[in-house]
């Protein structure tokens, strides 16, 4: 069996490989952090002959896809946070002189050393699932700016909306997408405004009698509406 570090960077990794002895079997290498580079490195571990495990540092981004990579190839991977390879380093002195060379070496050495490293195995679907979990709280803090604006604009060009069916309901969207305006909505008439799913007859009764007092005829709230259904949408699918 032989332990691998590689320490991760923008735009290249370094990585060596030690044996159960923690002598080096293979030299510092670097890498490109593309595919070429990537294959580069499988050609490399491949001709050692030996199963391999592979550490390295948990730095974010910069590692996604050589992780993806790596677990394509089959290889057991695992991540261990900064912090950790750093109070490792100091327990052997090994950050006096930093080089990327000699931190995966010491990324390695941890793997070699660590009696627990399988809790520190890496999990592509853990990985996805925070990733979908980050994209879904910024929709949610999105929607939530947007649902600010259109109400705001809301109840300037439209005060009355909110006493007959409130701000926020299918049919509401559904009116204003048709007619961003009320002077648009008052054209309309209770006849077009009836067709609108879910909209009851009293409510559009409601609708045209408010509309003839509403204080501003012109003002869209189009864009603000649109961003607030998009959101919507978007966390309804995720």
């Amino acid at each position: 069996m032989l332990y691998v570090g590689i320490d991760v960077a923008k735009n290249k990794h370094d990585v060596t490989a030690l044996n159960v002895s923690g002598k080096t079997v293979l030299k510092p290498l670097t890498f490109s952090n593309n595919k070429a580079g990537f294959e580069l490195l499988d050609l490399s571990l491949r001709q050692l002959n030996q199963d391999c495990l592979i550490a390295l540092e948990d730095t974010g981004h910069y590692a996604f896809n050589l992780l993806n990579f790596l677990h394509e190839q089959g290889y057991k991977v695992y991540t261990y946070t900064p912090l950790l390879i750093k109070e490792f380093a100091k327990s052997l002195s090994l950050r006096k002189t930093k080089t990327d060379k000699k931190d995966a070496h010491g990324i390695a050495l941890k793997l070699l050393s660590d009696p627990n490293r399988e809790q520190f195995q890496h999990d592509n679907r853990q990985v996805e699932l925070k990733i979908l979990a980050r994209h879904i709280h910024r929709l949610k803090r999105k929607q939530s700016d947007w649902k600010i604006q259109y109400t705001r604009c809301l109840d300037i060009i439209f005060p009355e909306l909110d006493k007959i069916v409130g701000k926020h309901s299918e049919y509401t969207y559904q009116l204003l997408t048709r007619y961003p305006n009320p002077q648009k909505r008052l054209e309309a008439g209770f006849d077009k405004l009836i067709e609108i799913k879910r909209l009851t007859a009293s409510n559009s009764r409601a609708f045209c009698r408010a509309l003839k007092s509403s204080p501003n005829h012109q003002i869209e709230i189009r864009n603000s509406l649109d961003k607030t259904i998009d959101f919507s949408y978007s966390l309804s699918f995720s």
